[in-house]
């Protein structure tokens, strides 16, 4: 049987066997909107179009997630979009394993529409959970050695008043969340906008940000480093996600991403301090 030719933005990918088309559409190398011919064909057309490929087993995912994943059209767009067919764990389980595994495949197949609530959701249930653990790190940090979480605060703060202030950040942590996705979502939409030619709407971003950072806040289950193993793998994630969505190239993802971050650092850092000076 004839190799099948693969072309990928105007690129041609090589050329493959079946089986290795097959094989390459259930780990995210390909994706079902390449374009694909072999002979006798008059005209190329999408992979996910293609048929006379060969089922492939898939390795290393639980059988109940095998019928789910190993469907080529709809591996790579984030699993939580069909949680109602997958069941929110599942959904959940696969939507990690795609962000991390294939996150250029991912994000150049997500649905740039279809409503903000979606991504929302996985996005303040995540982050609610991962920033939930992390307080109770906090106090459980605090009732162990409470002057070196606090330095001179110390002999400020009583115990009550610590692991009171903490509750109260779990219980509005959820809608700060909510409404920071929003924000971030809208300052990296605006950096876009002006540095890529691809005039994207609002909800594009918006999904791809959501989608990006809520794999990543996982990282904050670990203890002592998490917190920053967070911010290093959302910005990387977020590079990637809003360069497939914003069809731009790395340089310009990575200025989109990482200027407005410095600016909102560099704003934080500047009114502490203004607010120190007037205290003294």
């Amino acid at each position: 049987m004839s190799r099948i030719h693969i072309a990928r933005n105007r690129q041609s990918l090589g050329q493959f066997s079946p089986e290795e088309v097959a094989e390459g559409l259930q780990t995210g190398e390909f994706v079902s909107t390449d374009l694909a011919w072999r002979e006798p064909m008059e005209s190329w057309k999408p992979l996910g179009e293609f048929t006379g490929l060969p089922a492939v087993e898939i390795a290393l995912v639980p059988p109940a997630l095998a019928e789910a994943v190993a469907a080529p059209a709809e591996l790579v767009e984030p699993a939580w979009e069909r949680r109602v067919e997958l069941g929110m764990f599942a959904a959940i389980y696969l939507t990690v394993q795609q962000v991390f595994s294939h996150p250029t495949a991912t994000f150049q197949t997500m649905k740039q529409q279809g409503g903000f609530g979606t991504p929302l959701g996985l996005y303040v249930l995540l982050l609610t959970l991962t920033t939930w653990i992390s307080t109770l790190y906090q106090i459980v940090a605090y009732r162990i050695n409470p002057d070196e979480m606090l330095g001179a605060l110390s002999t400020q703060v009583t115990p009550e008043m610590m692991v009171a202030s903490l509750v109260i950040t779990m219980v509005v942590a959820p809608f700060f969340i909510a409404a920071g996705a929003f924000v971030s979502a809208g300052i990296f939409h605006l950096a876009f906008v002006a540095l890529t030619p691809a005039k994207k709407p609002y909800e594009a971003t918006f999904r791809a940000v959501c989608y990006a950072m809520a794999p990543a806040s996982l990282f904050q289950l670990m203890p002592l480093c998490g917190g920053i193993l967070y911010i290093l793998s959302g910005l990387m994630l977020l590079i990637i996600a809003l360069r497939e969505v914003h069809q731009t190239n790395t340089a310009r993802a990575t200025a989109g991403v990482i200027l407005p971050f410095v600016f909102c650092c560099g704003l934080f850092i500047g009114l502490f301090a203004v607010t120190q000076l007037l205290a003294k």
